[in-house]
């Protein structure tokens, strides 16, 4: 089962580049070991509208218009396009160590085996 998710920008970037390899996440969905957490980054409304008041916010604006990486608007912020998907490989829900209604998922980058082969396909 794949799940989406949102991911702020300074969480994001640090699953993105490998330095943090777990999530804590609100417990529900029914998340399984071997699931794909699609992470999507995801700007908040606030931030978004305090970076967009200074004085390069129209500089950013007008290069992100051209390559076409605008930030989507969406329920209470803004998505900006950058998706990354990550196998979930071990769950922690004991609430001896997290809150309640609340999970730790140990995370691995996704990586689609391909068989050299075929065509392709998996």
């Amino acid at each position: 089962m794949v799940h989406a998710v949102k991911a702020y920008p300074e969480y994001y970037s640090a699953l993105a580049a490998g330095d943090k390899t777990f999530e804590v996440r609100k417990n529900d969905r029914p998340y399984e070991v071997g699931d794909i957490l699609a992470v999507n980054e995801f700007i908040p409304e606030e931030q978004f509208e305090k970076d967009m008041t200074d004085f390069f916010a129209p500089f950013r604006r007008f290069a992100a218009i051209i390559n076409n990486t605008e930030p989507r608007k969406a329920e209470g912020g803004y998505y900006t396009g950058a998706c990354k998907l990550f196998t979930i490989t071990y769950i922690l829900a004991n609430p001896q160590f997290c809150k309640d209604g609340m999970v730790i998922l140990g995370l691995r980058e996704f990586f689609e085996e391909v068989d050299d082969n075929d065509s392709g396909r998996v």
